[in-house]
């Protein structure tokens, strides 16, 4: 059923705050702003969370039910999710990125969900969109392969927070995780540690419009190695993280063939897989680098 928006001034009573991450893609935001007409829904709040200079950031309407949330230039997407998630005002948030643009559905589904009982998220699809570069392709295949359109609907043990809902209490309870940023694969494996459940809906969609150049992409893959490799760190034993030291050579090889086994899962990916795999080598690298460093530094 989709939910009718309201027309209700709304005052700090949302039922749902958006948080778009913006990293390195203002070029996107005119055109995210004109699929979700904030307008037509006062009683959702959108925050957009950006390391930008304010400047780069004239596409973000002014409105009541916008804010935009300051962080430093070279903070990366789960630190910028971890800012609107504590800036958010209602009890349900939902989490996107300035690369990706929903479709025009989306606010409606997810004004929809309930999310009650044991059920804390619900994640959606990312398609790719058409046209696009090898760049854009590689970088798509090595973040989305496995949440296509493709991908059957019903519980879930992991979702991409690039388009996914959440109950912000749940994601509050756990602390010790948000302060180094909202890295979602730690946040659902203690939901799922205390009973609760996910849910992956390949009805509730977002489309890639990569912004980054290969060069950001390759920083921002081994940025983020780094974060995830000492995220896993604290975790483990020190002769466990020896262990991954030792076997980090690897990393690429079990990545890689990760990938590949996701993206075979839909057809539409085999000539890319192919004719893109020179990129796609790059980022893993990129990533594995970092993740082998984050061990050694914890």
């Amino acid at each position: 059923m989709v939910k009718q928006p309201e027309t209700r001034s709304p005052g700090n009573n949302y039922e749902l705050t958006v948080i778009i991450a913006e990293e390195m893609a203002t070029a996107n935001l005119q055109r995210i702003f004109r699929v979700l007409q904030p307008e037509t829904y006062p009683r959702v709040e959108f925050l957009v969370c950006s390391g930008s200079d304010r400047s780069l950031l004239c596409d973000v309407p002014v409105r009541a039910n916008i804010r935009i949330i300051p962080a430093q230039s070279d903070n990366r997407i789960p630190v910028l999710w971890a800012d609107g998630i504590r800036a958010a005002k209602a009890e349900k948030v939902a989490l996107t990125t300035a690369h990706c643009v929903p479709r025009t559905d989306w606010l409606d589904r997810l004004l929809a969900y309930p999310l009650d009982g044991i059920q804390v998220g619900v994640g959606g699809a990312i398609e790719n969109a058409n046209n696009d570069a090898r760049i854009d392709r590689a970088i798509y295949l090595l973040r989305y392969a496995h949440y296509t359109g493709a991908r059957p609907s019903g519980l879930a043990e992991d979702l991409a927070a690039d388009n996914a809902l959440y109950r912000k209490a749940d994601i509050l309870a756990h602390e010790d995780l948000l302060k180094i940023g909202f890295w979602e694969p730690s946040f659902h494996e203690r939901f799922l540690a205390e009973g609760k459940s996910l849910e992956f809906d390949n009805k509730l969609i977002v489309v890639h419009h990569n912004c980054y150049t290969a060069k950001q992409f390759v920083c921002q893959r081994y940025s983020h190695g780094i974060e995830f490799g000492a995220a896993r760190a604290k975790a483990m034993t020190g002769a466990k993280r020896l262990m991954m030291i030792t076997l980090s050579p690897l990393i690429p090889v079990v990545f890689t063939r990760k990938v590949m086994a996701y993206a075979r899962q839909d057809k539409r990916f085999n000539l890319a897989l192919k004719r893109d795999m020179g990129w796609l080598l790059v980022f893993i690298l990129a990533w594995s680098a970092g993740e082998t460093v984050g061990y050694i530094k914890k």
